[in-house]
């Protein structure tokens, strides 16, 4: 069951993580590729704008009443500070929050006047608004392309920092320039989104930050942050590389989010712009998906769990049942069965099981009927030996002593004599059933002193010529074998004799450091023998248990009319 259910989560581990970390990527991509198309539009609106605020300059300083204002101021500067403008030249309208004209006259210190509803105004400018000035002044008044000076920082904190145009004003004999500041609030209203349907979500943005790393548009998260938020991000640094793209980083919060960056490409202007969203909330969807599959993975698992339940109880209670009927065999009992309840594998093994215990109770009934078969024929043989020999003996000695007073008594010492050589026949008779039950010769003499004996008294009773041979290391200690070995050949002889039709049979007794060998071969008429061959009198059957009891092999040579062969292998003891 366990099993079965590792390999069953092993797979939905493997397909949920992979459709995990696939939807991950996926999403996480299509997150990116949405902030690199909100960056791409961003740009362009960026660029747009300042080329248009180029155009409009372009425009208003080839304006002939501009011109003739400028002219004016030259000609009448030292009689006034305020000058009347009757055309209205639609500063505000075109998108600029305040118009100024700087102009030097011959060697005289630059003047600025300012714009101011219907009248130009002689203008003493702060620091900072005439250091802005004077960069625009230099960088145009040389030139008839339109300029730019970048955005200042003003104090106190909360006054709008200054980024103005410059345009020169083509005037015969004078000097005079154009400048238009730009209102950071157009550009706030371009780059500041928080609507979260805008595709940017509770955490997107996209702002600008310039070469010094301080931002130049408002931020999402931090108030007044124009020129005061510095961004030393990787993003921005692989901007000003001329580089763009996308990836993860760690914003100017120090919070991990997705960045697309590029740069701005508007001549005078060296920022660069970038549109990112925590990566926490990029990460929502994967979450869902993430607990989504985690939920489906539990029910999978408990169906799972059910599942290799059944299947592994369908495996495992036939098996059961096979190792409780084993437990039955080893006990002794052989009247067991098991029934197939299924045609798999373990169906066959049922069967085979079954077919083993059957085997196994013809065997034990094999072996049963061989040993009272055996038992009876050993009986049988000492009954008749008893009634043949020892009976007949016995009753031939009872008569010679009933004779023995209707001797004469000269006769008498003779009759005694016979008597007595009748019992010492007896006695050696008796001496030879008791030999044969028990043979006591292989304790005192060893077992091919034994077995020569037994050749000897076998051939001495039948007209067969019986030869015993003897040759290398046969000494065993132990007595088991020695006597299991003698059996076998006094079965081997005994059914030579009255089976096999040979007149000559040898015995061979060999052996080496690991095996005894026992060889009996006869020159007799042979039989059809195969490994189930369990007859006549269970002879052989007899043979080969003994052999399998004492951890030998036993094996059968024989063809009809070509004589019969048995080798006997006994494995010596340690």
């Amino acid at each position: 069951m366990i099993l079965f259910f590792t390999v069953g989560v092993s797979s939905l581990a493997v397909i949920g993580v992979y459709s995990y970390y696939n939807a991950k990527e996926a999403i996480l991509k299509r997150t990116l590729d949405q902030l690199t198309s909100i960056r791409v539009i961003k740009k362009g609106q960026v660029e747009f704008y300042f080329n248009e605020r180029f155009n409009n300059i372009k425009l208003l300083s080839e304006k002939i009443y501009l011109k003739n204002l400028t002219r004016k101021i030259f000609q009448e500067k030292s009689s006034t500070n305020n000058w009347l403008i009757t055309e209205n030249l639609n500063f505000n309208l075109l998108g600029f929050q305040n118009a100024y004209i700087i102009i030097q006259s011959q060697n005289k210190p630059i003047e600025f006047f300012s714009f101011k509803a219907d009248s130009l105004v002689k203008l003493t400018p702060d620091s900072i608004l005439k250091k802005q000035l004077l960069n625009i002044w230099l960088k145009s008044s040389t030139s008839n392309n339109p300029s730019i000076v970048d955005f200042t920082k003003r104090f106190p904190a909360d006054t709008l920092p200054i980024c103005l145009i410059g345009k020169s004003v083509e005037i015969p004999d004078y000097r005079a320039v154009l400048a238009l500041q730009i209102p950071i609030s157009a550009i706030n209203d371009i780059m500041l989104e928080i609507n979260p349907e805008n595709g940017l979500g509770e955490s997107g943005e996209v702002y600008l930050v310039g070469d010094d790393s301080l931002m130049r548009s408002k931020s999402r998260f931090i108030p007044n942050s124009v020129l005061n938020t510095q961004v030393h991000t990787q993003s921005v640094r692989n901007a000003f590389k001329d580089k763009y793209g996308s990836s993860l980083i760690d914003d100017y919060r120090t919070i991990s989010c997705l960045s697309s960056f590029d740069r701005i490409k508007t001549p005078g202007l060296n920022w660069a712009i970038l549109a990112e969203i925590d990566y926490a909330e990029a990460m929502i969807p994967i979450i869902s998906i993430r607990n989504d599959i985690v939920f489906l993975s539990l029910i999978i698992c408990v169906f799972l769990f059910s599942i290799s339940h059944f299947i592994s109880r369908t495996i495992t209670n036939p098996i059961i049942k096979l190792k409780k009927a084993s437990q039955k065999i080893g006990e002794g009992d052989l009247d067991v069965s098991v029934t197939p309840k299924s045609n798999d594998e373990i169906g066959l093994l049922t069967e085979a099981f079954n077919a083993m215990v059957k085997q196994l109770k013809d065997e034990r009934l094999q072996r049963m009927t061989a040993l009272y078969d055996g038992q009876e024929m050993e009986r049988q043989r000492i009954s008749r030996e008893l009634h043949d020999g020892l009976g007949q003996k016995m009753v031939a000695i009872k008569l010679q002593l009933e004779s023995l007073s209707k001797l004469k008594q000269d006769d008498v010492p003779e009759c005694i004599k016979e008597i007595k050589e009748n019992f010492l026949k007896i006695i050696d008779e008796v001496r030879q059933i008791s030999n044969n039950l028990a043979p006591n010769i292989l304790n005192e003499s060893g077992l091919d002193v034994a077995l020569k004996s037994l050749c000897t008294s076998m051939a001495n009773t039948t007209d067969i010529d019986i030869e015993f041979s003897a040759y290398g290391d046969y000494a065993t200690a132990d007595t088991k074998d020695k006597f299991y070995i003698y059996r076998i050949a006094q079965e081997a002889i005994n059914n030579a004799i009255k089976h096999s039709g040979a007149n000559r049979i040898q015995l061979q007794l060999m052996g080496n450091k690991d095996n005894i060998i026992l060889v009996l071969e006869d020159n007799g008429k042979g039989f059809n023998y195969s490994n189930n061959f369990c007859t006549p009198c269970n002879g052989i059957y007899n043979m080969k248990e003994r052999a399998k009891l004492i951890g030998g092999t036993f094996d059968i040579e024989t063809e009809p009319n070509a004589g019969t062969t048995i080798r006997l292998k006994v494995p010596k003891s340690k």
